[in-house]
């Protein structure tokens, strides 16, 4: 039986390579989503701690656990790896591709949201779009309290409610899915007269390339906050095949 962490681009495509493996697994994701869980798949929702995810493995007889969740789950990173340590179970992270780092003077890339709030402040950027998602509202409250920002979010209730909570202004989000189309993110950025860009490191998943050419075209910045670093333990597949060989090893 095999632990899939997913609610992301590669999750499903590590479920649709388990259904044509024909191997069982669960797929786990934080928030309830639609999951077609096929002939083998069964599916669960909510956040495990430390002690939950090791009884679950224990109970369902885990023998891998496949992590192809977002990249800045950062206390899902360490609960996997605590888990998996304590049980002595493989996990194989299956990563997304990421555009190559390539050093330029409007392509910034930050460790911290504070690092990022300090940039914005020293450059003068009065107005932002902000792309890094309406769970960082509160990480950038300091900055957008004085500078007009505009967030895109999920069109989903749940994000309203954080943004609500943490007194954003309503008039100032964007509820829309992310978006490949560089056309309509030029158009974005035109029509909010940003000077800045701020996103995650989050890949080609997350349309990284799209934001930063974007960008580039209108002559901004764009700040990105690199992704977080994943434990050592966890095994890097990055295709098919190196899924497959990871699954096959006896341990």
């Amino acid at each position: 039986m095999i632990l899939v962490f997913g609610g992301t681009t590669e999750g499903k495509k590590v479920a649709k390579f388990l259904e044509r493996e024909a191997l069982p697994y669960f797929y786990s994701t934080k928030t309830e989503i639609e999951f077609d869980q096929g002939q083998f798949g069964s599916y669960r929702f909510g956040a495990f701690s430390i002690a939950e995810l090791i009884v679950f493995c224990q109970e369902k007889k885990i023998a891998k656990i496949i992590h192809a969740s977002h990249p800045f789950a950062e206390i899902l990173h360490q609960t996997i790896a605590e888990a998996s340590s304590f049980l002595s179970l493989t996990v194989i992270r299956f990563e997304r591709q990421y555009p190559i780092r390539k050093a330029a003077k409007d392509v910034i890339y930050v460790k911290s949201y504070a690092e990022a709030i300090t940039y914005l402040n020293a450059e003068k950027i009065e107005k932002l779009l902000a792309l890094t998602g309406v769970q960082t509202i509160e990480k950038l409250e300091s900055y957008w309290k004085k500078n007009s920002t505009y967030f895109r979010i999920l069109p989903r209730v749940s994000s309203l409610a954080i943004a609500e909570k943490a007194e954003f202004p309503k008039e100032n989000l964007i509820l829309e899915f992310p978006s490949d189309n560089l056309k309509y993110e030029i158009e974005i950025l035109k029509k909010y007269n940003c000077q800045a860009v701020i996103t995650k490191e989050s890949g080609e998943s997350g349309f990284l390339s799209t934001k930063i050419e974007a960008a580039k075209i209108c002559n901004i910045p764009i700040v990105i906050i690199e992704r977080v670093r994943l434990p050592q333990r966890f095994l890097i597949a990055s295709n098919e095949t190196d899924l497959f060989n990871f699954i096959a090893l006896k341990k």
